[in-house]
C-alpha cells in the first residue's frame, strides 16, 4: 500500500453543502490500450484462516501475466473473485481484459466454491478476508503455500512481476461483485496492503438485506424467502459429491455453511427472530461491522434492478466511508441481481470494454488512477443511470453526475380517499383497511421480485390491499432515492405490511418499480411510523400516474408478525408519501 492519504478534502462539506447542479456524463478520457499478450496458469494455495488462523483450506486460482513483464519490468495487480455459486472461471473475461491492459490478475474461487475447499463463510473477514490476504502475499513474491498441483506436492515458483510499494507490499486492487464485492471490503479491513477496492452489487448489512424492516423498529423483518431458499440450497448442493469427498468436514453440522447460516434459516422458517448470537454472526460478515477498518479508496456500484441488495446498501456504505474521510464514489447502474444484463453501452459483466461501455470506463479509470498513478479526473462522487434518456452507442448520455449525495428535493403527496395529491386539502372522511396483514397465507399473487422484469401483473385479494393514486401527470416526475411513507394507522395487533410504489400507465397497467417492496412491522404503537422504501431511479412520465399500495403479503417474503388488521383513515395524524425528485 502506498503512503497516500485517503482523506477527501472537506468531506463533511461535500455531504451537507447546498446541492450542486447535477449534469449529464461524458465518456471519461481513457488511457491508450496495449492489448498485449498474456499467459494464464493455475495455482493452488494452502491458506490458514479463521480467528486463530488454525484452519487450513485450499484456494484455486488463475494468474494472468502480461507477456512483457519480468523482475525489471513490473506491473500492478488486480485480485478478483466471483458471485455466490460461481468460480474463478466467471471472471475470465474481465481478467483477460485487464491483463491486456497491463495488469497482473489473480482470479480465484472463494472458499466453498469452484474447487476451493472449506465451507462458505459469507465473506467473513476472518475467513474470506484472510484467504484473500494470503493471495496478496503471493502477489508480493511469497511462494510459501503456493503450488502447481491440487495435491500441493509441487511448490510454485515465486512471482516476480508485480510492482512493489515496499517489502512484501504489492500494488494491488480488489475487483468483485455481489459475494466478491463484500469480500473485497472484508479484505481491506484485515490487510492494509490493499490499495483500492471496486465493489459491485453487494450488501452493507446482510441481516437487513435478507430480512428488512422498512419501519426500522426491529433488527430483522420478514425474510426474502425465494432468495433465502435459493442461497441455502445452492450452497449445499453446488459443491457436489466431489467437493464433499475432497473435504469431508464440509458435511459436518450445517452442510457446506458456517453453522450460523442454518441457525438463521431455522429461525426465519419458524417465523421468529434469530438468536442474538446468530444476528451477531450476520453482522460480523457485513461491512457495516468493519467499515471503520477500511481506509483505502472505494468505488461502489449498485443495481437499480436489484431486489436482493438494493441501492440503499451501497448508499449506507458510501455515507459511512465518506463520513470517515475515505475517498469513495458511487454508481447506480441499471443492472443487478434481478437482471444481470445492462443496457447497451453500459456494462458487460463478462466482457467489460471501457471504450464502448460507460461504467466499464469509470471502473477502469478508478483502478488506473489508484494502481497506475494515472493523472485523471477522480470522477463524480455519485452517478446514476436514467433509463428514460435516449442514446445510441456508449451509454454516457444516460448517466447523470453529481458532486453530492443524496440529490434533488422531496415532494410530498397526501393520502386521501384513494387518491394522492400535492397541496390539495380534502375534508372527506375515508377509511381503508388491510385485513390479516402478516398472514402466512399469501393474498397478493404474482411473480417474486427476482423475476420483477417479467411483465406479469400482481393481483391482491379484495380486503388485503389499500391503494392511492395520483391523477395523470401533466409533466414527468423523476425520482432518485428512497420514497418514504409516513402513517399513523390503527392496528388490531402486531402486523406486517408490504409497501410498494407503482407506475400506472395510461392504459391502467400497474407496475411496481423493479419489484421493489418494503416490508414494515407495525407493533401497535400510537406513534406515527415512517416507512423507508427501497431507493429507485425512475421517471413517472407525462400521462402516467404514481400509485401507492399497502398489502397484507408479498410473493417474495415469508414470516413477520401477524396477522392483524391495519386501518388507515382520514383521522390519522399523518398520511403522506414523500418522493425525492430531481429536475
Amino acid at each position: 500500500m502506498r503512503g497516500f492519504a485517503t482523506v477527501v478534502g472537506a468531506t463533511t462539506t461535500a455531504l451537507v453543502v447546498a446541492m450542486a447542479p447535477a449534469h449529464a456524463a461524458e465518456l471519461p478520457v481513457l488511457a491508450p490500450q496495449s492489448f498485449g499478450d498474456f499467459s494464464v496458469q493455475t495455482r493452488y494455495f494452502d491458506v490458514a484462516v479463521g480467528p486463530e488462523r488454525d484452519q487450513h483450506c485450499t484456494v484455486v486460482g488463475d494468474i494472468y501475466v502480461p507477456s512483457d513483464l519480468g523482475p525489471d519490468r513490473r506491473a500492478p495487480a488486480i485480485l478478483t473473485s466471483h458471485g455466490f455459486g460461481g468460480s474463478k472461471d466467471d471472471q475470465a473475461g474481465a481478467a483477460a481484459r485487464f491483463a491486456t491492459h497491463g495488469y497482473v490478475v489473480l482470479s480465484y474461487s472463494a472458499l466453498g466454491f469452484g474447487g476451493s475447499t472449506c465451507k462458505i463463510y459469507f465473506a467473513d473477514p476472518d475467513f474470506d478476508g484472510v484467504a484473500a490476504s494470503a493471495l496478496i502475499g503471493y502477489l508480493a513474491g511469497d511462494n510459501e503455500g503456493a503450488f502447481l498441483d491440487p495435491a500441493r506436492t509441487k511448490q510454485a515458483p515465486a512471482l516476480d512481476v508485480v510492482q512493489l510499494d515496499g517489502p512484501d507490499d504489492p500494488r494491488v486492487g480488489y475487483l468483485g461483485g455481489s459475494y466478491a464485492g463484500a469480500t473485497g471490503l472484508a479484505t481491506a479491513s484485515v490487510d492494509p496492503r490493499l490499495d483500492t477496492v471496486a465493489s459491485m452489487i453487494t450488501w452493507n448489512d446482510l441481516a437487513r438485506s435478507m430480512a428488512p424492516d422498512g419501519a426500522g423498529r426491529r433488527s430483522v423483518g420478514p425474510v426474502k424467502s425465494v432468495f433465502g431458499s435459493a442461497f441455502l440450497a445452492a450452497g449445499a448442493i453446488l459443491t457436489g459429491p466431489g467437493g464433499y469427498a475432497a473435504d469431508p468436514a464440509r458435511a459436518d453440522g450445517c452442510p457446506n455453511y458456517a453453522q450460523w447460516v442454518c441457525d438463521a434459516a431455522s429461525a426465519f422458517a419458524a417465523n421468529r427472530e434469530p438468536e442474538p448470537a446468530t444476528l451477531e454472526a450476520m453482522r460480523h460478515v457485513s461491512p457495516v461491522d468493519y467499515l471503520d477498518r477500511v481506509d483505502v479508496p472505494v468505488l461502489l456500484t449498485q443495481g437499480q434492478k436489484d431486489s436482493l441488495f438494493s441501492l440503499d446498501e451501497a448508499a449506507a456504505t458510501y455515507e459511512t466511508l465518506r463520513s470517515r474521510g475515505v475517498e469513495t464514489s458511487m454508481i447506480w447502474h441499471s443492472w443487478g441481481h434481478n437482471d444481470r444484463k445492462g443496457y447497451p453501452g453500459e456494462f458487460d459483466i463478462k466482457a467489460p470494454d471501457p471504450f464502448t461501455q460507460h461504467e466499464a470506463a469509470l471502473v477502469g479509470n478508478w483502478l488506473d488512477r489508484h494502481l497506475k498513478d494515472r493523472d485523471v479526473d477522480p470522477g463524480p462522487a455519485f452517478t446514476y443511470f436514467r433509463d428514460w434518456v435516449p442514446y445510441s452507442g456508449v451509454a454516457s448520455p444516460a448517466y447523470e453526475e453529481s458532486d453530492t449525495f443524496p440529490v434533488g428535493a422531496r415532494r410530498t403527496f397526501d393520502l386521501a380517499d384513494g387518491t394522492l395529491s400535492e397541496g390539495v386539502a380534502s375534508n372527506n372522511a375515508w377509511t381503508q383497511t388491510i385485513r390479516d396483514a402478516g398472514s402466512s397465507t399469501h393474498t397478493t399473487l404474482g411473480l417474486p421480485s427476482i423475476a420483477a422484469e417479467v411483465p406479469v401483473p400482481r393481483v391482491s385479494i379484495p380486503g388485503s390491499v389499500a391503494a392511492w393514486t395520483t391523477a395523470p401527470l401533466n409533466e414527468p416526475v423523476d425520482v432518485v432515492g428512497a420514497p418514504e411513507l409516513s402513517i399513523n394507522p390503527t392496528v388490531s395487533g402486531p402486523a406486517t405490511v408490504y409497501v410498494t410504489v407503482l407506475d400506472v400507465a395510461p392504459n391502467g397497467a400497474r407496475s411496481p418499480i423493479h419489484g421493489l417492496v418494503a416490508p414494515a412491522v407495525l407493533t401497535g404503537s400510537s406513534d406515527p411510523v415512517t416507512i423507508s422504501l427501497p431507493s429507485i431511479v425512475h421517471r413517472f412520465d407525462r400521462g402516467h400516474s404514481i400509485a401507492l399500495e399497502i398489502t397484507a403479503s408479498d410473493p417474495s417474503f415469508a414470516g413477520g408478525p401477524g396477522p392483524a388488521d391495519v386501518t388507515v383513515s382520514s383521522t390519522d395524524r399523518i398520511n403522506q408519501l414523500s418522493l425525492p425528485t430531481v429536475t
